[in-house]
């Protein structure tokens, strides 16, 4: 467990070489070198330099100046990795520095996804109740009942050895897999504001004890759980893994006021 002399920053980005086909992920704004297979590589190298500053690892601040060095050093990391791998894949990053700059750069492999998850066009406003499906007519509509197409001689569904026509268009393009789903829990007691919370490090015990609190011992069901912090003064502040965005009063934000009683 990390004393508070004894941690390092950290921050988590994505290797994608999808990216280099990016025109938005090539803004001057967002990376140092364009085109970029990194994520948005500037916003991470500013968080790191901020929290370097707030914690004196003047030789952190000092290394992460350059940003097109920056770009250069973790691109060999990742060149080396794939020689490595045989896999130039979407991979996670976990960036570690320690007082005296030495950097530590971890590889997860992580699921391709396409560019408009990573820049969608438009944030369309959340849906209020699921979409309505032909094949379960609300009665108190007059929603047509389904009918089956004839390309599956009336059969709802596939079976293994079913095929479409071969002309069908359908077997050319499989779609994206779903997201996954999240399962959320708010915390049962509040997370006190420090700057450990503000800033990324390895010091990360109080995200432990919420998940500890607020999530079952052997829980069922997807993996994918969350846990919303809460302050003294009863805000939401963020996730234990994640960032907050909430949709409110015909817009989104971050981090907003949680005015519901906790418990609920």
């Amino acid at each position: 467990m990390a004393s508070e002399d004894e941690f390092q920053l950290f921050t988590s980005l994505r290797y994608d070489p999808l990216l280099l086909q990016s025109e938005e992920n090539s803004k001057a704004i967002l990376n140092f070198v364009t085109p970029s297979p990194f994520y948005m590589l500037a916003y991470h190298r500013d968080r790191m330099v901020e929290a370097a500053q707030h914690f004196d690892f003047f030789e952190v601040e000092k290394r992460l100046k350059d940003g097109k060095a920056l770009h250069e050093e973790l691109l060999k990391r990742v060149q080396d990795e794939i020689k490595k791998t045989g896999k130039d894949e979407a991979m996670k990053l976990r960036l570690l520095f320690d007082k005296a700059a030495n950097l530590t750069v971890e590889f997860t492999p992580i699921p391709a996804v396409p560019l408009s998850t990573l820049y969608p066009p438009s944030l369309d406003p959340p849906s209020l109740s699921p979409p309505h499906h032909p094949a379960n007519p609300n009665p108190n509509t007059t929603t047509k009942p389904f009918t089956p197409s004839p390309l599956t001689d009336g059969a709802l569904h596939l079976g293994p050895t079913d095929s479409l026509p071969a002309g069908d268009s359908s077997q050319s393009s499989q779609p994206p897999p779903p997201p996954p789903e999240w399962k959320i829990a708010v915390d049962t007691s509040p997370t006190p504001s420090s700057p450990f919370t503000l800033l990324k490090t390895t010091k990360r015990e109080m995200y432990d004890q919420s998940r500890e609190r607020a999530l079952p011992a052997n829980p069922a069901g997807p993996a994918y759980r969350e846990v919303m912090l809460y302050n003294e003064v009863r805000e939401l502040t963020e996730g234990t893994l994640t960032s907050l965005y909430l949709f409110r009063g015909g817009r989104r934000a971050v981090k907003r006021i949680f005015e519901q009683d906790v418990e609920g």
